[in-house]
């Protein structure tokens, strides 16, 4: 997973991100998850209600069930808990070494404003929010990005 000019200083234990990569510029923490599928098949739902053209996939944000609340039910990252997602596409690309990149700070937020949501929208192709490249993930992480977000887009209402 190293790009050419990174290496993998991730330490010894537990915590809420899978690497922790460096370069010249700094460290990032990056969390790995797959996409979501269903019998075999990658889950496709409508981009719209998340302001994205066109169907998207899904993937899944919440801790595994090692890193339960004590009572046995999963829990959701919070905000700055990794710098990066990379989501593994083999779902749909029926290959290991194909991802899509997005910032942590940029998903969808959960029940709270500092948790981010169980399920999360995946665009298709590279898009404002999604690239191919891990390289164009570090530079949105480090540069000013006003505060950007994905959101949810109000259900328009169907006439009586």
């Amino acid at each position: 997973m190293a790009p050419l000019g990174w290496r993998d200083v991730t330490p010894e234990g537990n915590f809420a991100y899978d690497y922790l990569m460096e370069d010249a510029q700094g460290r990032i923490s990056v969390q790995v998850k797959l996409q979501r599928s269903e019998r075999g098949a990658p889950v496709v739902r409508g981009g719209a209600r998340f302001g994205f053209e066109g169907d998207v996939y899904m993937t899944e944000t919440q801790k595994t069930r090692a890193g339960n609340d004590g009572q046995g039910k999963n829990r959701p990252y919070r905000y700055g808990e990794f710098d990066v997602l990379a989501v593994s596409m083999q779902p749909s690309t029926r290959k290991w070494d194909r991802y899509l990149y997005t910032l942590g700070r940029w998903l969808l937020p959960g029940k709270s404003e500092s948790e981010m949501a169980t399920l999360q929208p995946v665009s298709k192709e590279p898009s404002g929010f999604w690239t191919d490249d891990f390289v164009t993930a570090a530079a949105w992480f480090r540069a000013d990005d006003g505060g950007k977000r994905m959101s949810l887009v109000e259900k328009m209402k169907t006439p009586d």
